[in-house]
């Protein structure tokens, strides 16, 4: 949570936007530190106004921020949607749920996290800067094939 808070604070300042003017935070995270979701504190924290804000966890582990950003579009929609300005957030803390032991996949894990914000444009804008910018297109693709060799389970027992 710590991690997403200081990307998402970062995104803001760099997209300069008011935290208030979010319509969407959206935290892409496989190792959240709450189980219900961190995304709607980590909008508390950086200031979006809880009244209008919608706020979610998005799990898809390694693809989960290119999710994100995908997902944050649909709201969007075109200036036509239900969101005006997204936060997307892709935050991790995987180390404490590494096994060290396991030298073939404990080097695929760290902990970071990484934030932008998306907004909608009206379609009428004449506005020349927006022209040919946003999400284009997308292909995504899900596949489960690899689950035996590439897991990170949670045992219900402490690391000893």
């Amino acid at each position: 949570r710590t991690l997403g808070i200081e990307a998402a604070r970062n995104a803001l300042d760099m997209a300069r936007t008011d935290p208030a003017d979010i319509d969407l935070v959206i935290c892409a995270t496989s190792s959240p530190d709450d189980l219900f979701g961190d995304a709607p504190s980590i909008a508390h924290a950086v200031g979006c106004d809880s009244a209008r804000v919608v706020a979610f966890d998005l799990t898809a582990a390694c693809s989960g921020f290119l999710f994100g950003i995908v997902t944050a579009s649909q709201f969007l929609g075109n200036g036509g949607g239900s969101a005006r300005k997204a936060l997307v957030l892709g935050a991790d803390a995987l180390t404490r749920w590494v096994d060290w032991e396991d030298r073939n996949s404990c080097i695929l894990f760290g902990d970071g996290a990484g934030a932008m914000v998306l907004s909608s444009s009206d379609d009428d804008d004449d506005d020349d800067e927006s022209d040919g910018i946003g999400i284009l297109g997308y292909s995504m693709h899900s596949n489960g094939g690899g689950y035996k060799e590439l897991k990170c389970i949670y045992r219900g027992e402490p690391r000893k």
